[in-house]
């Protein structure tokens, strides 16, 4: 009798775990719901601010890490296309060809994450037919810190280039 009431001691405490962790279980949002949200936060989000403004949101993206960042814009250019490529230090136009549609342009930028928290460059391209059309793209990230964690870069972003940390605790070295 006294193994029986082991036995059922033992099922309790098994049973009780069980039920305990079962009251911490994940809740997953609905697989087509999920796929969604995966597929909207995976791309670079480009959306016009009126005539001459475009905002690109690019995401998270890591301090001292430089970024080859390639998305499509609609505008109103014409074909040829020129760029100051000494505008902006972060922000540096690597070509700007027309789309395969003709609606626009396809660009390639290098983007060098700088500073940590919010990073908003700005960049313009000019038509060559007529300076007077521009489109002003306005570039937003937000930058995490070292040792902040790696984020997950949209389609269209890659890292091409990791800087050196100048503040580096690697060297026992204490100096003079």
């Amino acid at each position: 009798m006294a193994e029986s009431n082991s036995d059922t001691l033992d099922n309790n405490i098994t049973h009780k775990k069980a039920h305990h962790h079962h009251t911490h279980r994940a809740h997953f949002v609905e697989p087509h719901k999920q796929d969604d949200l995966d597929a909207h936060d995976s791309k670079i989000v480009v959306e016009p601010l009126g005539h001459e403004t475009v905002n690109v949101r690019l995401g998270f993206l890591q301090v001292k890490h430089t970024y080859e960042v390639h998305f499509t814009i609609e505008d109103g250019l014409g074909e040829d296309v020129t760029f100051d490529p000494l505008e902006n230090l972060h922000a540096k136009f690597q070509s700007v060809n027309p789309s395969e549609d003709g609606k626009g342009h396809e660009v390639v930028l290098r983007f060098s994450a700088a500073k940590e928290k919010i990073m908003q460059e700005s960049v313009t391209i000019r038509s060559k037919d007529d300076n007077s059309k521009r489109i002003t793209l306005q570039l937003h990230a937000r930058v995490l810190g070292k040792g902040k964690g790696t984020p997950s870069l949209k389609e269209g972003i890659h890292c091409v280039r990791i800087d050196g940390d100048e503040d580096t605790d690697d060297s026992d070295w204490q100096g003079f």
